[in-house]
């Protein structure tokens, strides 16, 4: 039987990478996230600096959080996403496995084994998840959340023709302020095993 994956969207603030990475965790399966992009940069060979993606964990002035694959080229960026399109194929063949962002959904919108999850909550909700979880100041954290939500969908708009809120080629959309992380990762895993029969 083919490999299994689950695929996570995220608004930012959401705290759908620690969602994420409980899911993996209870199933004990592999996780990827920020290590296709810089698999994908090592493979291009470029300066992880120029190309730091979205990153939920970002720091001070978070002027890399507003470029979803850095400040380099259109041409650049191209080339890394078809590397990490490409790596994305691999680790579904090598393991089953969660994947967070990185267009995933859409990149194995052909492959049967797939549960596409969207992870979103109101914008008050992640501007208080921003402050407490991430430790962005509150003086600009409003400013932040709208331009990196700008940001997240304008890549993802870029290489998909769908905005990230898109219904479409999604098993599973849940507000992450309606339960614990740990009852959000068990809800994905139980509607996962439904669809996936795993």
């Amino acid at each position: 039987m083919e490999n299994y994956v689950i695929t996570i969207s995220r608004q930012f603030g959401s705290l759908g990478r620690p969602i994420a990475q409980k899911v993996a965790h209870k199933l004990n399966i592999d996780y990827y996230d920020r290590d296709l992009i810089e698999k994908a940069a090592s493979i291009l060979n470029e300066d992880m600096r120029s190309i730091s993606p979205l990153d939920e964990t970002i720091k001070l002035p978070f002027a890399n959080a507003l470029f979803p694959l850095g400040i380099g080229t259109g041409s650049m960026h191209r080339r890394l996403y078809k590397v990490q399109e490409n790596l994305i194929h691999e680790c579904v063949q090598k393991s089953n496995c969660v994947i967070v962002g990185r267009c995933a959904d859409f990149i194995l919108k052909d492959y049967k084994r797939r549960f596409n999850v969207m992870i979103y909550a109101p914008f008050e909700e992640r501007v208080k998840n921003a402050v407490n979880e991430l430790r962005i100041p509150e003086y600009e954290v409003e400013d932040y959340v709208k331009e990196i939500d700008k940001a997240r969908d304008s890549y993802h708009k870029y290489f998909t023709n769908e905005r990230l809120d898109t219904i479409n080629n999604r098993d599973l959309l849940i507000d992450s302020s309606t339960m614990s992380q740990d009852d959000i990762a068990e809800f994905i895993i139980s509607a996962a095993r439904k669809k996936l029969n795993f």
